[in-house]
């Protein structure tokens, strides 16, 4: 738990930013591009002089990009992303930032960032002065050992010797393992291959999560949305159906995710090959064809919530679907393979819920590096291919597919099963290999 002390003097603005720079350029916030503008901008405007200032409405619109008097109570993301960030702050303090002076805190209810100096606290109580009686020293004649010279036995020069074979022996050994873990450590894993080949520092990594709003939008329509529409925000300006105006308004002024999506996000930032690439976080609505074609990407949900999945249809076989005759989501597999269906229905009747997760390592739009898709027919179905990226069992089918060269690309179907949309078993239904005239390697 960090603690803090009252003290006469506060930290000086000089070690105040110092501190922040600290902050900002250590691992926790180099790969967390949104949290490490939010610091900055409220400590820059407290050392300013403005820290009345900092609000929540003048970050939202500062800081992630908001329209000028959005609505607050539709659209928390200044909140829920200050936890974010407080959490991030106690544990660089608690890690990388364990032995500084200064703490750095932002308390609840104000965004507006304290500093103080970090409380001390003495290993031991120092003990109490005792006078202790000097005695003088007695000068003690010692007399010298007499020297003597014995030939060595040859049983205990054999005995040296073999000692010393031993000592030499377990030297050389000692030296041989340790080389050999250093070689081991060298070798990058299956794993660590497939995520740097997404977080490639020579590239953006675009990760884009769902966009709700827009099947919400679908359901109070009663009509599907053109994919073209949505990427040019057509959609936007068009009427709201009769009695939904309030709401429509809402969801046309607002970001609207799930938190699968953003649990996804988070655990995908904490990755250590994140670190050394640049990362951006999109929402789908904001996204454009010119930053997917520029980037890698993680897209997240399907082409229903997120119109831009549809681009990558032409490099996979199963695809996320929703029949609006029958309402049921569905994954459709177009070339199905020996044993494989051409449709996997979600089964949502009674209280046992099936569902479907699909995970896609593409090439990128320009062919130039990788993309990552997940989705799933529901939350449960994303949960499922979510947690299997993290998951022991994913190394365990890298390796499979690994053949000691390149790695190829793939597309893996995965079943779940849940109970109140809490996912509890996850299997892999099928998967296919799939062609790439750039694999990675």
């Amino acid at each position: 738990m960090l603690t803090t002390k009252s003290v006469t003097d506060s930290p000086t603005a000089e070690q105040q930013r110092l501190l922040v720079e600290r902050i900002l350029s250590s691992v926790l916030f180099r790969k967390s591009h949104k949290l490490a503008a939010f610091l900055k901008f409220i400590c820059e405007q407290q050392q300013m002089g403005k820290s009345e200032t900092i609000n929540e409405q003048r970050i939202g619109t500062e800081v992630f990009g908001r329209s000028v008097g959005y609505h607050m109570g539709d659209d928390s993301i200044v909140r829920s992303q200050a936890r974010f960030l407080r959490l991030r702050l106690q544990e660089y303090f608690a890690s990388e930032g364990r032995d500084e002076p200064i703490l750095l805190v932002i308390p609840k209810g104000s965004y507006v960032p304290e500093f103080h100096f970090r409380d001390v606290k003495p290993d031991a109580e120092p003990s109490r002065t005792e006078t202790v009686e000097l005695r003088p020293f007695e000068v003690v004649s010692i007399p010298k050992p007499v020297e003597t010279t014995a030939p060595m036995s040859s049983s205990r020069r054999n005995l040296l010797i073999a000692g010393s074979v031993v000592a030499l022996g377990l030297v050389t050994a000692l030296l041989w393992h340790y080389r050999s873990a250093a070689n081991t450590k060298s070798v990058p894993t299956v794993e660590s291959r497939f995520w740097a080949s997404i977080f490639d520092p020579q590239r953006t990594a675009l990760i884009v999560p769902a966009d709700s709003s827009l099947i919400v939008m679908e359901e109070l329509s009663g009509k599907e949305i053109d994919p073209d529409d949505y990427m040019s925000h057509k959609y936007l300006y068009a009427p709201p159906p009769p009695g939904t105006a309030t709401v429509w308004n809402a969801l046309r002024n607002s970001q609207y995710t799930n938190m699968a999506d953003l649990n996804l996000v988070s655990r995908l930032e904490r990755i250590p090959e994140a670190s050394q690439g640049k990362i951006q976080i999109r929402f789908a609505r904001d996204v454009s064809l010119k930053a997917l074609k520029e980037s890698n990407t993680i897209m997240i949900g399907g082409a229903r919530s997120d119109p831009w999945v549809g681009l990558y249809d032409s490099l996979g076989r199963f695809k996320v679907a929703y029949d609006s005759d029958a309402h049921i989501n569905y994954v459709q597999n177009r070339e199905p393979g020996p044993g494989e269906k051409d449709r996997y229905n979600e089964i949502g009747e009674g209280t046992q819920h099936t569902a479907y997760g699909i995970i896609a390592y593409v090439p990128s739009l320009d062919g130039e590096g990788s993309s990552l898709l997940v989705g799933g027919t529901s939350k449960a179905g994303t949960e499922a291919a979510a947690e299997f990226l993290f998951n022991p069992q994913f190394a365990t089918f890298l390796k499979g597919m690994d053949s000691g060269g390149a790695l190829p690309r793939f597309e893996l179907l995965l079943s779940t099963q849940n109970l109140n949309g809490d996912s509890y078993h996850g299997t892999i239904v099928s998967f296919h290999r799939l062609s790439d005239s750039s694999p990675v390697h």
